[in-house]
């Protein structure tokens, strides 16, 4: 049985991502070692835009600094303090060319690559 945890940020494991577009930083805390059904972590994107398919449901908190997501003709210029909700299935751009932006990442099932037999970026 898992346990509670407190990740403090001083303490994350940045690793680098290469993921299409760019390259971000991203320290994956909640995964099969301390959950059975969720995944979730703390991505920094810098100068950086990436094209992307959610195939998980995905909810973004922005911590610090903008990103504009598109999707679907729509348009979301998202701050601190704001939620945004990404289903499954979801074709967009994450843009943060224009500078630095960190967010609080959750997504279910957190075990989405090995189900589609690709690795993790």
């Amino acid at each position: 049985m898992s346990r509670a945890q407190h990740f403090r940020h001083r303490d994350l494991n940045f690793i680098d991502c290469d993921a299409p577009g760019g390259k971000t930083r991203i320290a994956r805390v909640i995964n099969k070692t301390n959950s059975t059904q969720m995944g979730g972590g703390y991505e920094i994107m810098e100068g950086v835009s990436v094209h992307w398919t959610v195939t998980y449901d995905e909810a973004l908190f922005i911590h610090e600094g903008r990103i504009t997501i598109r999707t679907g003709g729509e348009v979301f210029e998202a701050g601190p303090g704001d939620i945004v909700w990404l289903p499954s299935g979801t074709q967009l751009d994450y843009d943060a060319s224009k500078g630095r932006c960190g967010f609080f990442y959750m997504l279910h099932p957190f075990d989405w690559a090995e189900r589609q037999g690709i690795k993790e970026p």
